[in-house]
């Protein structure tokens, strides 16, 4: 499937699912799931660590 993900919608997605086969659409499940689990735990990260680019604790780049 050749198409260019910056340019379809959800809307067109559904419409395709009744020509994939079975395996196309677990297929596809599976790289949505593991696209939006990596996007979440990447947020959670820079949440976590968005501390770190505080000015005033600047102690984790201090010349050893």
């Amino acid at each position: 499937m050749s198409i260019d993900s910056a340019k379809i919608s959800a809307d067109e997605i559904k419409a395709a699912l009744p020509r994939l086969s079975k395996w196309e659409i677990v297929e596809l499940d599976k790289k949505i799931h593991d696209y939006l689990e990596t996007s979440l735990f990447t947020k959670a990260s820079e949440i976590a660590f968005s501390e770190w680019e505080d000015p005033e604790e600047d102690i984790y780049s201090a010349d050893v």
